[in-house]
């Protein structure tokens, strides 16, 4: 029996304008159980001819980010997913079922959003 704990913000795009970029729908809550919202550093090297010293720089990531939601929520791939200030996008949707064959809850994969 899914139980969310937790309240994120959910945004989908509603449709596109004429030069194909994205036009947003309003924020609607979004009970969820997080599963791993790890956000870590990463090195990452800097272009030879950008930097004399071939310097490297930090980068956020977030390999493994997931999240449960209910088996009501409207929820599909590249919506936006906002938690504790860090924006995800939605990269995956597994629907989970239970031992009876039902659906229980939804798995959501997400990517950290620059």
């Amino acid at each position: 029996m899914f139980r969310p704990n937790s309240m994120g913000i959910l945004r989908s795009i509603e449709s596109r304008d004429v030069h194909g970029r994205e036009n947003w729908g309003v924020e609607r809550s979004c009970a969820f159980a997080p599963v791993n919202l790890n956000v870590r550093t990463q090195k990452t090297t800097v272009r030879a001819d950008s930097s004399a010293s071939r310097g490297s720089a930090d980068e956020k990531v977030s390999d493994r980010a997931k999240i449960l939601v209910g088996k009501a929520t409207s929820i599909k791939i590249s919506d936006n997913f906002y938690f504790d200030g860090i924006s995800y996008e939605v990269v995956s949707v597994h629907y989970r079922r239970s031992v009876t064959g039902r659906v229980d809850h939804i798995e959501c994969g997400l990517a950290l959003l620059p």
